[in-house]
Parts: structure tokens; sequence; C-alpha cells
């Protein structure tokens, strides 16, 4: 699955090497959870809502795979509630996770985060408790797994992750017992709204903003046999201008999804559904330029824009039965991805065209889980995984009519397969004990033929037969106690692997006799995390406060998006990898001083290092903190991020409404990458690339007229604060990346 992500991101990473090297001289929401499938999840959730209105409220969460109040899991989870969300103007994931401690970024819609037909693997754009996701070589394919995982509606990656959401629920730390590949460091959990049994229902919410933002959802639930058969259709439209160049910029994405619900019995349900997602991004016209000067953010206009177009198709199901002893769960998913299209990308010798095109992207899932009943004394759950992944694909990158090289990915085919068991079990009234243990099987073919250019030293080398072959297994492990100190008061430590699987590709080698095209493998990892956490409440339920502390070691971080080569031009990309040592501390406050008001202060604060850096990898990578890559595709921990919200509920005649909400964040500064090479050029060069805290702010505000109607108005990033998130450095010329701008819009919701 992650296959295609990795091919955008080599094509940019290769982009943005080709252009500056030619030119060288040598808190948690008050979200409730809405009614699931199965019937011990309904109960759980209507549970929540007879809490006292000036209290903090239950939420139930089922990321570990079964039903528990969050405050009872022993993980370090937080959850955005959807109505939340829509009401603060947060429909892409890196804003819904903006507050989230320890996380950075979001779904990776595009490769380095710029307009470009989409990805298949959106969870190469989080970063989790310092750990980034590996990097594929440039000018090839590569497809490393991410080192987080979005599951959508239980499906991995798939499809419909910003409207019609009832929740998503964020795990932090390895979570690969129970979801094996790519949750290595964490994951996010997107729960879209369900079918309902008993009532017709539905929402309407129309949204317009600056950048010429056009926004219109709407979902419609049937039940068409009361208490047995219900239908829910949701639809999404989603148009804006580009924040930098009006028509370059622009992206547009029609969604749509359908929901059917079968519960024929108390023991038995049948969830199937079908999504859609039809996206087009657009790239060229006025574009970030490269610069002399450090710090500074220029720009370069160009006459042309191009576009690619992505598709995404998804059905799937869910199966419940309830045989007695336990709960028997199958759910069984296909999505494919495709896209046509090309992608302008600005360097020092002009604008590098990339024309790229995704024939089959195929992927087929099944997960099938046994459970005990939630009333067991042992808790306790078992499982089989099974992943299927068929790709071909061609991307190229071109100076006006020169080749710099053409990749083919004739048929690459990923098979795997992971078997689970977890269970808790009480040793005392108050304690627990949680152990479990995974065992995954990947299998890796690839035939790919890749063609470099004149510019590159030419040449072609096909990779097939025993050549493109590759077997990856490892097992990993948790193990957990909880104790309750009291009723309202819990705390937990854990230990726990993750794993992702390594690949193979083409890429090229520089050597005393030249530039050469060979196989480059990417070898599997493992992640070890240690952790304690606590889960409060204080003064009458009024008061919330969650922590954690963790240590993380892991095995050796990859990236093969370094040009290794000293001379700078033609890019040579190697394997690069690295120990890496990540620790912190996060916490979670809410207070709910009276119906009106509630307060929320998030900290997260994570120290990220490289550790007994091999050789190579320290001349190529010179920061020990560990930072983005100059592959524009790579993403960077934010050591400490600080979080303040407040929100307050006016009264008004009519059993009317207006409620005030507003946010602070502090983001603090970080290092950049450079290599020793840079650092020789520029001695200055760490001050030059590092990343400057920042300071940024959101307000809304929500006057609702009755329970059924609400209007919206929202200013986000309140102050237009515009700051560079990434520079990448080479040839004595410097590119910044910055965040977006301020954003306006109101939005009118109706629910019937």
């Amino acid at each position: 699955m992650k296959s295609h992500l990795a091919t955008r991101a080599s094509r940019l990473a290769m982009a943005a090497a080709l252009g500056l090297a030619c030119n060288m001289p040598a808190g948690t929401s008050f979200a409730q959870t809405a009614p699931s499938p199965a019937p011990a999840a309904e109960a759980a959730s209507d549970a929540t809502m007879t809490q006292p209105a000036d209290t903090v409220g239950d939420i139930v969460v089922t990321a570990e795979r079964r039903v528990v109040n969050v405050q009872k899991a022993g993980a370090s989870i937080s959850v955005r509630g959807g109505e939340d969300m829509l009401k603060e103007g947060k429909f892409a994931l890196s804003a819904i996770l903006e507050d989230v401690p320890g996380v950075t970024g979001g779904a990776a819609l595009a490769a380095g985060g710029t307009a470009g037909g989409g990805t298949d693997n959106p969870g190469s754009g989080l970063v989790i408790r310092g750990i980034p996701s590996n990097i594929g070589a440039g000018g090839s394919t590569t497809s490393t797994a991410s080192a987080a995982a979005i599951y959508i509606d239980g499906v991995y990656n798939g499809v419909g992750s910003s409207y019609d959401l009832d929740r998503v629920e964020i795990l932090r730390g390895p979570q690969g017992t129970l979801y094996g590949r790519s949750a290595t460091a964490g994951l996010v959990a997107i729960h879209t709204r369900n079918p309902e049994l008993q009532d017709v229902g539905g929402m309407a919410t129309a949204e317009l903003g600056n950048y010429n933002l056009q926004h219109y959802v709407g979902a419609l639930n049937v039940p068409i046999v009361s208490d047995v058969l219900s239908i829910r259709a949701a639809g999404n439209y989603y148009a804006r201008d580009g924040y930098i160049d009006e028509k370059a910029g622009a992206i547009r994405s029609i969604d749509g999804r359908i929901k059917i619900l079968y519960a024929p019995t108390d023991n038995l349900s049948a969830l199937i559904g079908a999504a859609l997602s039809d996206s087009k991004d657009h790239s060229g016209g006025r574009l970030i330029a490269v610069s002399p000067t450090p710090n500074t953010v220029d720009y370069v206009d160009t006459s042309n824009v191009a576009s690619v177009a992505a598709k995404s198709r998804q059905i799937w199901a869910e199966f419940k039965w309830n045989v007695g002893f336990g709960e028997l769960t199958y759910l069984p998913a296909y999505r494919s991805f495709t896209n046509d299209g090309t992608l302008l990308v600005n360097g020092v010798i002009g604008i590098l065209t990339q024309p790229l095109s995704t024939r089959k992207d195929d992927f087929v899932t099944h997960e099938l889980r046994i459970a005990s009943n939630p009333q067991s004394e042992l808790i306790w759950q078992a499982g089989l995984f099974v992943y299927n992944n068929v790709l071909a694909s061609t991307s190229a990158a071109m100076f006006g009519p020169v080749t710099f090289y053409q990749d083919d990915i004739i048929k690459k085919k990923t098979s795997a397969y992971g078997l689970f068991a977890e269970a808790t079990y009480p040793l005392l009234d108050t304690s627990r004990i949680t152990a479990g243990v995974r065992y995954d099987d990947t299998k890796i073919s690839v035939n790919e033929l890749y063609r470099a250019g004149q510019a590159l030293g030419g040449g072609s080398f096909e990779l097939a037969g025993d050549a493109g072959k590759r077997h990856f297994t490892n097992i990993t492990y948790k193990l957990r106690l909880e104790h309750d100190l009291t009723s309202a008061n819990f705390l937990y430590a854990s230990v726990s692997t993750g794993f992702s699987p390594g690949d193979v590709t083409v890429a090229q080698k520089s050597t005393p006799q030249g530039t050469i095209l060979e196989p480059l493998e990417i070898t599997a990892e493992t992640l070890t995390s240690f952790e304690i956490g606590s889960k409060n409440r204080f003064l009458d339920n009024k008061l919330q406060v969650n922590g954690a502390a963790f240590y993380t070691k892991y095995g050796a971080y990859q990236s093969a998006g370094i040009n290794t080569n000293p001379n700078g031009f033609p890019s040579v990309f190697s394997t690069l990898s690295s120990p890496l040592v990540s620790y912190g501390v996060e916490l979670e406050v809410l207070l709910k001083p009276s119906v009106a008001d509630r307060v929320k202060l998030n900290l997260g604060w994570t120290h990220a290092r490289f550790v007994n850096k091999p050789a190579d990898f320290a001349f190529w990578v010179a920061n020990d903190e560990v930072s983005s890559t100059n592959n524009p595709g790579s993403q960077a921990p934010i050591p400490l991020l600080v979080s303040l919200g407040y929100d307050h509920v006016f009264t008004l005649p009519g059993d009317s409404s207006l409620t005030f909400h507003g946010d602070v964040r502090y983001l603090s500064g970080h290092s950049g990458y450079y290599s020793q090479l840079d650092l020789l050029a520029v001695p200055n060069i760490a001050d030059n690339v590092r990343i400057k805290s920042a300071v940024l702010g959101n307000m809304n505000l929500t006057w609702a007229a009755t329970r059924n109607i609400s209007l919206t108005a929202y200013l986000r990033n309140v102050t237009d604060h515009r700051y560079i998130t990434k520079t990448i450095y080479g040839s004595g010329v410097y590119q910044p990346s910055i965040n977006d701008p301020r954003t306006v819009g109101g939005l009118l919701t109706v629910n019937f």
C-alpha cells in the first residue's frame, strides 16, 4: 500500500535535487460516539449521554479493537469529535491533529505537501513521537512503509476521511500487535457516521470562504425496516483556489459514500459500504523560488499550469456475529487508486516537468477476529489479517526536451499476512495485566524498468525475477500493567514493539568508475517503546488530567531520499540508516468549571535524536536532532507543542445559543537538514536551515438558532502569520516552504 506515495515522494526528491544541483559550480474533544453496529458499542455509547452538563463527559473508543472508556484504556489516546471539527472549520487531517501532543503533520494528500494528484499512502504525512516515515529513493520507486498508519472505518488507508465524521481516535506509541504493518509509531483511526436503525434524518452543510472556497456536505439516513435495516448516504464537494497562485494551486475533490446496516437480531449485524473520491490538483504558475539568501521567501512566475487527476474506489463490509462465548468479526475490503497527469516542480534551472500515471493500484484486505464477551473475566481477542497489493505505474522527470529519467513499475506485487492475539486478565480487583503477540510475513515481487537520461549518465536496468523478490518476517509483542488507584484515577505501564517491512527498487549508485544502476534494498525495521501513564478525574468530574512519559528505541531509521553524490550532479541516492532514540512527555488537561465554560490545555515535548550514527550517515546527515531531509515529502517532529483552548456558551432568548471558541498554539523551533559538505561550504548552515518557533491562533463563533440549525463563522491563523516550515539547501541556494495563510469562512449546518 505504500508504493505510490513513495513513488511520488521519489519524483519530487529527484526533481528538487536536479533543480538545485544543475546549477552547481562543481485535548480531548467533547465527542460522543455515534451508534455502532455492535450492540455492546451502542450500549456504551448511549451511557455517555446521561452525564451532567457541567462535568467532563465519558468517551467510548474502539481503537484497541474493543469498546472501552478512553479513561480506562491503558494507552495514550486522544479523541476529536466530528461536530466540534465541523464548527471549527477543520476538515484536513493536519488541522484536526494540530493540537494533539506528540503528533506532527497529517494525511499526505500529495507528495511534498504540494499539488500533485493525491497519494495511496496518506500515513506517510504523519510523525508521531519523533518518528518520521522512511523516505524512498529519489528518481525511483521505493514502497517504504510509513511509520504511522491511518484507518478509515477499519480499512487500512481507506477512502473518505474528511466528511460526515463521527470521531477521530489518535493512538500514540507502537500498535504493532493489533494492527501490524505501518503502525510502528502509532495510528489514526477515523470513524465516519454509521446508519441509524430507528429514525429518518440527516444533515446538510454549506461553507464559503476566502480563496474562493466552496464546500458542501450532505448526508441522509433512512431506515428501510425499523430496527433491522437502514441506509446512510453522504456526499462531499470541496474546491478552492491556490494560496500562492489562484489557478495553479487550485484543488477540487468530489466524494461519496453509502453504508447499509442490517441487524436482524441482537447477535448479528452486517455493515456494507462503498466509497469513491475524485480529485484534481494543479501545479505551476507562481511558485516559491530558490534564493541565495536564507530565511527569505521569493516567488517566480511561470506561464504553465498542469494538473493531475486521481481516483479512488472502495467497497468493504463488517460482519459481526455473537457466537455465545464471544463475538466474531470479519472485515473484507477492496480499494483501487489511479492517477494521471503532469506535475510541475520549480528548480534552479527552471521548471521540471514530471509526467506520471498509475495504471493499476489495487488493494485487497481481509481481517478475521474473534473476541471474548465484554463481561468475561479474561478479556481476549485473536485474529488473522491478509493484505495484497498489485501496482503498475510510470513516472518521469524532464527539463524541456531533455529526459532525466523514466521509471516503469511493470508489475509490483506485495502479499502479507499477520496472526495476532491479545488478552487482559485481572491480577486483583484493581489491577490487570495485558499481553499480546503478533507474527507478520511479507513477500514482495518487483518487475521494474528504470531508464536514466544522458544527463544522469544514461543506461537502463530491469529488476525482475529472483533479484526483485524479498521476504520479511517479524514478531511483535505488547506487555502492559494497569492499576486503579480509585474509580477515577488510573495508572498503567507498558512495553511494546512495532515492525515495518522492507522493500527493493532500482536506484543509482556512485562508484569510482562512474554512476551505475543497481537494486537498492530497504531492510525491515523494528521499534521498542516503554511508556508510563496516568488518567485522572478530579473535582467531581469537572477536571480531567491525562499524562504519559515514553522512551522509544528505533532500530534504524532509513532514508534513500538524500543525494549522496559529492559533486551534487547527477543525483545519486543510497540507503542511509541510523539508530534513533526518542523520549518525552505528554499532557492533556480538560476543565469544565461551569455548564457554559470549558478549558483545554495540551502539551507535548519530544526529544528525538539520531544516536551511534554510522560514518556514512553522519557525513550526509550532520544534524543529530531528527529533522526533515532535503526530500520535499519528508516531515519533521516538533519538539515542543503547547495548545490552549477556551469555549464559552452564551444562552440567548428563544432556545438559542452563541458559542465562542478560541485557541492558541506554540510550536517550538527545530533543526533543519544539512550535511557535512553543506557545513564546510556554509559554516552557519545550521542556523540558515533551522525552523523558527511560531505562535498561531484560531477563533470561531457558532450561533445555534435551534437544536437543528447552526451558523458558524471561523478565522484560522488569526494573525496571518506566515512562517517557514522547512528549508531545502543545495548549490548555494535555499528553497523554503511556508504554512497556510489566514483563512476566513462561514458555514450553515442543518440537521433534520
